[in-house]
């Protein structure tokens, strides 16, 4: 937006859209890690087919893209599925990977380069590709028999608390 010639700074907005797909996204894994292996590895036939693969396949892109966001565009990398990584990996990588992408994010702004450079796309790619996959794994946990553990897309009610 502009207004009176001077772009509106739009980043603690940014900021904490990232920091909400990251906390969905450990919700949602503290949420699978709790239930029986052969539950998340049920295949459901849509999406990446059962909740560990997709789970871990939201930590594999987050970690790919993330990568383009900071001042210094690196590459994504797709590594193999690995069906022997326990929740518990997944939760570690996908909690450093937030981290970091916040950290690069927030280092592009300091250099005036996030919006260069599809970085902002990237960026919010990794949060619609992360909702499109937390609503296949809500609908993954409905189908098991269970209440969903969070609202998954409640953006606004997990930025204006109270």
């Amino acid at each position: 937006m502009v207004e009176s010639g001077l772009m509106t700074d739009y980043s603690e907005t940014i900021f904490n859209l990232v920091e909400y797909e990251v906390w969905c996204n450990l919700r949602m894994l503290d949420f699978l890690v709790g239930l029986p292996d052969e539950e998340c590895r049920r295949d459901f036939g849509f999406g990446q087919r059962t909740a560990h693969r997709t789970i871990s396949h939201v930590a594999d892109v987050m970690r790919g893209w993330s990568g383009c966001v900071g001042p210094t565009i690196e590459q994504p990398a797709w590594p193999p599925y690995d069906e022997a990584e326990t929740l518990q990996e997944i939760r570690h990588r996908m909690a450093a990977t937030g981290a970091s992408w916040l950290a690069a994010a927030k280092e592009s702004h300091e250099h005036g380069v996030l919006a260069e450079e599809r970085r902002l796309n990237q960026l919010f790619h990794l949060v619609t590709h992360g909702t499109h996959h937390r609503g296949q794994l809500l609908s993954m946990v409905t189908l098991l028999g269970y209440p969903q553990p969070f609202e998954g897309g409640d953006y606004g009610g997990w930025s204006n608390p109270g």
